[in-house]
């Protein structure tokens, strides 16, 4: 069953009185929303289309004139992490992480969903691609793609501009191969124009290393989505029909199948501190649950890999008065996927 599909809204207060507020709660994971006049409020409107593939989530979107940002709150509530690729039509400023940004219209702009980010767009009118870190090339989500900018007059930004445009206008009538190709292909465009990156592994090789990748992800998620996590690189090379050498060649980018299964392990634990009601289960049980020694160490790698403690993991406030399980505004959708993806997918 092809796992490819689409969502769409257009949508305005005229005839969802409440859509700023879906709005702002639907973006949460994603982006914090500020900076909307109160005029912009009573007269907001939000138009959406995102197709969803293997290779992540491309979309369009218009909306007001709005502040998008990744503060420390933000970071520490949002279990999303990956790149953010994208085109606005109208000027963008900012700053990420310490770096100026200044995007003139039709920019491409990368940003690293786990670093700080605060943009200021004169209007909404976006391509957007938003690929899982496990699946974004490396060098798109280093310290020195964080806030690049690549002007839009630049050959290889026209390229990744039209390329985008074209893909956004097939993607329903491309099937769910077709559409994961073209946005590998985009990312792959953008490596190209960024310079950051001067090789690329031969296809043959980067295909084999792909499928262990996947198949040895896959068996890793299987172990703690079931809080079962004695994981052995021997049983994952196993489960991925390959050789311990092979296995760690495959995992040579992510820094090691050891880096690979802890920050694994430590993603799984930030997701059941953000589910805990109170203080129930406690960090300790937390860290026992998901294989790390003590809970000292636990809070050690915590802080190490996400900047901040267990303790200041927040969970999501969603208001009593709107409901986010049905209506036209759905952000979550496109998050759950790329969490989704996060959690199945490595390439």
């Amino acid at each position: 069953m092809s796992r490819f599909h689409s969502v769409s809204w257009d949508v305005s207060t005229e005839t969802l009185p409440d859509a700023f507020e879906r709005y702002i709660i639907g973006m949460a994971d994603l982006y914090e929303v500020s900076g909307v006049s109160d005029h912009d409020r009573l007269h907001f409107y939000n138009k959406t289309h995102s197709a969803l593939t293997e290779a992540g989530v491309l979309g369009q979107g218009r909306s007001v004139r709005q502040t998008l940002s990744r503060g420390a709150a933000t970071l520490r509530r949002s279990d999303l992490d990956g790149l953010n690729l994208l085109i606005n039509r109208k000027a963008v400023v900012g700053d990420a992480d310490g770096r100026d940004v200044r995007g003139a219209p039709g920019a491409i702009q990368f940003r690293d969903l786990s670093r700080p980010s605060a943009s200021r767009a004169d209007l909404i009118d976006v391509i957007t691609v938003l690929a899982p870190r496990a699946v974004a090339p490396p060098s798109l989500i280093s310290k020195d793609a964080h806030g690049l900018v690549i002007p839009p007059e630049q050959p290889g930004a026209r390229l990744l501009t039209a390329h985008l445009t074209s893909l956004i206008g097939l993607s329903d009538s491309l099937t769910e191969a077709e559409n994961e190709t073209a946005i590998q292909a985009a990312l792959m465009i953008a490596v190209r124009i960024t310079g950051l990156e001067n090789t690329i592994p031969e296809p043959e090789l980067a295909a084999l290393q792909r499928t262990v990748r996947r198949t040895a992800a896959d068996y890793i998620e299987r172990r703690l989505n079931a809080i079962d996590p004695a994981i052995e690189n021997g049983a994952i090379a196993r489960a991925a029909g390959v050789s311990r050498a092979t296995l760690y060649r495959a995992f040579d980018a992510e820094g090691g199948v050891n880096r690979y299964t802890q920050d694994r392990r430590l993603h799984h634990a930030r997701r059941a501190l953000r589910r805990r009601t109170g203080s129930s289960p406690t960090i300790a049980d937390i860290a026992d649950q998901y294989g790390f020694a003590s809970p000292t160490h636990f809070s050690r790698q915590f802080r190490a890999c996400f900047g901040y403690s267990p303790s200041d993991v927040e969970p999501p406030q969603v208001p009593r008065d709107v409901s986010m399980s049905d209506g036209p505004i759905r952000h979550d959708i496109l998050v759950d996927w790329l969490k989704v993806l996060e959690a199945r997918t490595i390439d």
